[in-house]
């Protein structure tokens, strides 16, 4: 009888000292995961490091933990298999969680597994990072889609938590169906969230701001191309079809109303433009103008509002026939 009490207090002492070192191993002046006694760590492995008041856990051993209990929070969900284990050190050990539907946990036994064929994998190695295939099975992962192409799980892990759900797609074929449900069967977490690159500060700033800067040969303002008003002779027109283009209304002689204008770029070229036959007797509409510099800049909105007196004021060298050399704009006329 004493015996076995001798044992039980040996236990209870071996026990209380192992509980001892756990929760004084490696200590940390910050702060450490309820769940899996770590440190933050890295987020791809072990989730968003979540924090409130005083409580601090990983994001993946959060999702996990279902004993509710001090030690192992992950069983095996196998049947029969009573291994359990934390999340950090079940990664460490070829265990694999599952991060959609249950949340089901595997041992490094039980784990769902991928029938590697290496005689047909390529000899570039992993698609992602180009370096050579681990030869443990539990480190790759093969695509379901393209057979030959086998990646690295912490190159596929980081591909994920980058793109996350809306741009993750197989890295090959760009298949969006069987390649994320295969990465979810083989414990990649994606994220449900907008892509890293799309939550940066500032990521779309330059798509709001507004081109500023004549282009006209010869400008005329005096403060220079990059001095504009909001109205009047000096207000800046964009080009009509890119956008990327400018000029001051008086650079480019256009009317007081007009509000499109085309760059020399996006202007149809002669050999683009269909021309009236001369024996037709027909003026063709003239939607550009001359000035000194020999510019060609078209007001469009000639076209659309046609002015019964704007032809008084162009000379007669300037309604003859278009040139069809192809030297000059189709839209404009020899001066």
């Amino acid at each position: 009888m004493k015996n076995i009490k001798e044992k039980k207090e040996c236990q209870r002492l071996r026990k209380s000292a192992y509980t001892r070192r756990v929760t004084q191993r490696k200590p940390s002046s910050g702060p450490v995961c309820r769940l899996c006694l770590r440190e933050p760590g890295d987020p791809e492995k072990l989730g968003e490091f979540l924090q409130k008041d005083n409580l601090s856990v990983h994001y993946f051993c959060l999702i996990c933990f279902v004993c509710k209990k001090r030690g192992a929070a992950i069983k095996c969900q196998k049947d029969h298999c009573v291994k359990n284990f934390h999340l950090p050190c079940g990664q460490e050990r070829g265990c694999l969680s599952q991060f959609f539907g249950e949340y089901k946990s595997f041992c490094e036994k039980h784990r769902p597994t991928q029938d590697i064929q290496w005689g047909n994998v390529g000899e570039e190695g992993c698609i992602l990072c180009c370096e050579e295939l681990s030869q443990a099975s539990v480190e790759n992962i093969q695509s379901p889609c393209c057979s030959q192409s086998v990646y690295h799980r912490t190159c596929i892990q980081k591909y994920a938590h980058t793109s996350a759900k809306h741009f993750f797609k197989c890295p090959h074929c760009n298949n969006r169906e069987e390649f994320p449900q295969e990465m979810l069967r083989m414990g990649i977490h994606i994220p449900d969230r907008d892509a890293a690159w799309e939550l940066e500060p500032g990521a779309f700033s330059e798509l709001y701001q507004r081109y500023q800067h004549c282009d006209a040969p010869v400008c005329l303002h005096e403060q220079g191309r990059d001095s504009f008003e909001d109205q009047g002779r000096w207000s800046l027109i964009l080009c009509t079809t890119c956008g990327s283009h400018g000029t001051h209304r008086d650079c480019s002689f256009l009317r007081s109303n007009s509000k499109k204008w085309e760059c020399e770029e996006c202007a149809p070229s002669a050999e683009a433009t269909d021309y009236i036959p001369e024996s037709s007797g027909d003026i063709p509409c003239c939607s550009s103008t001359f000035y000194s510099g020999g510019h060609v800049c078209g007001d469009t909105s000639l076209e659309e509002h046609p002015d019964p007196s704007w032809t008084d004021l162009l000379g007669p060298s300037l309604l003859e026939k278009p040139e069809s050399s192809g030297g000059r704009r189709g839209r404009s006329w020899r001066s």
